[in-house]
């Protein structure tokens, strides 16, 4: 048997299959699963430790067609399920195909009327759904040339300071409030785009440790895998950090743990959001500024609350 799997995008989106892909591979142990996304997100296909075939996006979807219809696959689950993979379907002359239920128009009534009508489960049991599967637990692995050389404390909170979008990302000035009320090593974690933040972390506190701008996913993996907390914002990373099982303090601002994509395997997390704004959620994915011009669903996070947190998990017998 010979299943294809498609997921284009993005980091956080593709790790949520992973449950999916194990649990196919526990299904259909004989099965030869390959999964299609974009070539940019190939080290993220490179976590998952189950032996898939890696197949990627070419130029056109003619040519993408082309490559797939050679493969005969006996089943297509798609995780996407967008125009492009519809007209993909057409293009490979594919009949099995299920599709994953993207509920944008729930997701509308929501950002927009504020009416959740969304279910109550998390978005990777929606996709095991699709696939017709139980979700497994992922166990992400580590090799030796993963760890890094970067000398880290032995225990240390590990703080994601990315998001794509400006309104999913904690500002600096709570950064330093809440980092203030700490008393353990912080290792930051984030892309360029991220640098002059830590900067600013780093002259306010000189022993912090930055990694920002200078991982890979895979050492950025291994950082996460190692903290024994991990602080972040709703991003890839939150869903890396969840496949270690860590404690978690994962802080909301325009979007909700209601759209079922809070973090999967992990049992502690406290999700820090300010719940009381008829402005929220503003959007399923986020914008670069804030609608309304406030931004009050991180300026009025509890930064004392949020360290309080942190503190607790950090000494938690686990």
């Amino acid at each position: 048997m010979k299943i294809l799997v498609i997921r284009f995008s993005s980091i956080g989106d593709i790790l949520l299959t992973f449950p999916v892909v194990e649990g196919l591979k526990h299904k259909y142990p004989f099965a030869e699963i390959h999964f299609l996304t974009k070539p940019s997100y190939k080290p993220v296909l490179d976590l998952l430790s189950t032996n898939i075939h890696s197949r990627f996006l070419q130029e056109s979807l003619f040519k993408t067609s082309q490559q797939l219809r050679r493969e005969r696959y006996d089943l297509v689950i798609d995780l996407h399920n967008n125009l492009r993979t519809m007209l993909l379907q057409a293009l490979m002359f594919q009949g099995t195909w299920n599709r994953f239920r993207k509920l944008n128009f729930q997701k509308f009534l929501f950002t927009t009327l504020k009416w959740n009508t969304l279910p109550k489960e998390h978005v990777v049991d929606r996709y095991a759904k699709a696939a017709n599967v139980r979700p497994t637990v992922v166990n992400l692995t580590l090799t030796n040339k993963d760890k890094g050389s970067e000398p880290l404390p032995s225990k240390y909170v590990a703080w994601v300071l990315g998001a794509t979008f400006s309104t999913k990302q904690f500002p600096i000035t709570k950064l330093i409030e809440t980092i203030e009320r700490i008393n353990m090593p912080v290792v930051l974690l984030g892309g360029e785009k991220e640098i002059p933040m830590a900067n600013s972390l780093k002259a306010h506190f000189p022993s912090i440790y930055s990694f920002v701008g200078k991982t890979t996913l895979l050492e950025a993996a291994s950082v996460l895998s190692r903290a024994r907390v991990v602080v972040t914002n709703d991003t890839g990373l939150m869903h890396l950090a969840a496949f270690y099982a860590k404690p978690m303090v994962c802080i909301w601002g325009n979007t909700v743990p209601a759209f079922g994509m809070y973090p999967y395997q992990s049992e502690l997390v406290f999700h820090a959001q300010v719940s009381d704004l008829s402005c929220r959620p503003c959007s399923k994915i986020g914008h670069n500024t804030c609608p309304k011009g406030h931004f009050k669903c991180m300026m009025n996070q509890d930064s004392v609350m949020i360290s309080e947190q942190i503190t607790s998990l950090f000494y938690e017998e686990i």
